[in-house]
């Protein structure tokens, strides 16, 4: 509880990068010109935040929504992943998610007479994306003392009831264990090369052989699509596409989750 204080204090009382108004002001600013429909005064108040370095489920939340109330379907998409990322569960994140896709959909649907948006991330993410990378380490950490523990008691243990019980039990630890610590390497990303992102591009943008606007082209990346920053040079970055497509597109049409 000391600590949320001291943090709600801190967010009142720091003043943003070149301004000496405080950052909790500067939230507020935000909230108040979003219930007026001034999305985009909005939108500059929660990014000034951001831009700030300024880290929290309830800023990428209303970042993620004032981006959908603007037709931003692509950035909504990023910061409804990262409120996800901070917050694991957030029905409200869920569902924005949900929606925004929905109307993405059908905004790439009057345009091209079709649309196949990416309505969910890899297999692997989906799977871990309830739990915090956080919660995973603890788990990590508990599984590995109680797997030890149970394999030296088992080792002292003279009876043959309690030897065959912890015998059980070691098999069944070390599963989880191996589940926990699987499913905090997909969680940190060490797995995969790069930073997780997401292309906001409105409607589509041309990936390129190479960091240079004249490069053939090699495809299209949509918006809202999921993708690795896996290299960058100058104003662009080299991105994987999931299914395998690669290419380097301009650094401001991909958002780093």
């Amino acid at each position: 509880m000391t600590r949320l204080l001291i943090a709600a204090i801190l967010l009142w009382s720091v003043p943003t990068p070149g301004s000496a108004q405080p950052m909790g002001e500067v939230f507020e600013t935000g909230n108040r010109a979003y219930f007026a429909g001034d999305f985009q005064q909005a939108l500059e108040s929660y990014a000034r935040l951001s831009e700030a370095g300024v880290e929290d489920a309830d800023l990428s939340f209303n970042l993620a929504t004032v981006h959908a109330r603007l037709g931003n379907y692509g950035e909504a998409i990023r910061y409804f992943e990262r409120t996800l990322r901070q917050r694991p569960g957030d029905d409200g994140a869920e569902q924005g998610l949900t929606a925004v896709r929905t109307a993405l959909g059908r905004r790439l649907a009057e345009a091209r007479g079709e649309a196949l948006v990416q309505t969910r991330p890899p297999f692997g993410e989906a799977l871990v994306r309830p739990f915090s990378q956080d919660l995973l380490a603890w788990l990590v950490l508990a599984f590995d003392v109680l797997l030890f523990g149970v394999l030296i008691v088992r080792r002292r243990l003279l009876g043959e009831t309690g030897r065959l019980a912890l015998g059980i039990a070691a098999p069944l630890l070390g599963v989880l264990l191996v589940l926990a610590a699987g499913g905090l390497a997909i969680k940190s990303g060490v797995l995969i090369d790069g930073h997780a992102a997401i292309v906001v591009a409105r409607d589509a943008t041309t990936m390129r052989e190479g960091p240079d606007p004249r490069a053939s082209a090699r495809g299209e990346a949509a918006e809202g699509e999921h993708a690795r920053v896996v290299d960058q040079q100058g104003d662009w970055v080299l991105v994987r596409l999931y299914g395998g497509r690669e290419g380097w597109l301009p650094a401001d049409d991909v958002g780093v989750i």
